[in-house]
């Protein structure tokens, strides 16, 4: 955990980084640098609009100017969601890689203390046996896992050769309010959505695939654990440790919609991993992080949230 220092959170305004943003801020001088692109301003009520700066990471000029004078760099903006990556393969790699080093290249020229970047479970690929461990081969499969991998290596040279400190940590399937519940966005709301909607709810091929469903506060618990004096240089997986089947996501969201209906049809979703699960071990060893919420809990405070409660 961090206080009294002055934080710029990139992607600030998005699902993770808003959440985040709002836990840093009662402690901590916040800024978000965001250009909108997915995020909402509505996000982000605790800040004014002088602690906003609108704009891209691509932007060499104004990322300097805004990382100047931080003293930690909270790095989340990116191309994001499977769908949406597919679609555009180039600007993955673009705003991903080349966004990334510029957050880095001005946070040498700063002199900032640290800076924490966020990756993905995606970098594991399709290894077999989850749980899977930090130490564990990574075998990316998509343009934006290999980009969220390169994403891992920049800062941690970038941090060798300019003596500042670096965290990665690789989320584990985050769900929670403020998610893209569109079509090109996420399972869990999608999921809600629909059932909200007195839609079916949609479970793509045989629905055994397996995911790490971790609620969006957990995911900010263990961020704010490794931005603390043991996260330093290090690399943590931010999941449950649990294994839950699509089918049972499905499952758990007709408990919470009462009279949803689940319908099963044919054609997988595009890039299917099997079977996914974050060993956590080491982030409840270092940083003494320990996930609270059951699916069940999270989908309904999800839920609440989708239905305007």
């Amino acid at each position: 955990m961090i206080s009294d220092r002055s934080v710029l959170v990139t992607g600030g305004s998005g699902f993770i980084g808003s959440h985040l943003a709002e836990r840093l801020v009662s402690d901590n001088e916040v800024t978000v640098l965001d250009d909108f692109s997915t995020g909402q301003r509505e996000n982000l009520p605790f800040l004014s609009d002088d602690d906003i700066v609108r704009g891209s990471v691509l932007d060499d000029d104004l990322v300097a100017d805004t990382v100047a004078g931080q003293d930690v760099v909270v790095h989340l903006a990116a191309m994001m969601g499977v769908q949406r990556t597919l679609d555009n393969p180039r600007s993955v790699l673009e705003i991903n890689i080349d966004g990334t080093r510029t957050v880095l290249e001005a946070a040498a020229e700063a002199d900032v203390d640290r800076v924490l970047v966020a990756s993905t479970s995606e970098v594991y690929g399709d290894a077999p046996d989850p749980p899977y461990a930090e130490a564990d081969p990574t075998a990316p499969k998509t343009n934006y896992a290999v980009s969220k991998l390169v994403d891992e290596r920049f800062a941690k040279a970038f941090a060798e050769e300019n003596a500042f400190d670096y965290t990665a940590v690789r989320y584990f399937n985050v769900y929670g309010p403020r998610q893209d519940a569109s079509k090109k966005g996420y399972v869990v709301p999608i999921f809600l959505r629909r059932a909200l909607n007195d839609e079916p709810i949609q479970v793509h091929g045989d629905g055994d695939q397996t995911r790490d469903f971790t609620y969006v506060d957990d995911a900010v618990d263990c961020t704010l654990r490794a931005l603390g004096d043991t996260g330093h240089n290090e690399t943590f997986n931010v999941g449950t440790g649990k294994e839950t089947t699509v089918r049972e996501l499905a499952e758990v969201v007709t408990e919470v919609v009462p009279d949803s209906t689940v319908k099963h049809v044919d054609n997988p979703r595009p890039y299917t991993i099997r079977r996914r699960c974050a060993d956590v071990s080491k982030a409840k060893k270092i940083l003494g992080y320990e996930p609270t919420y059951s699916l069940r809990e999270g989908l309904e405070r999800t839920k609440a949230f989708l239905d305007g409660d």
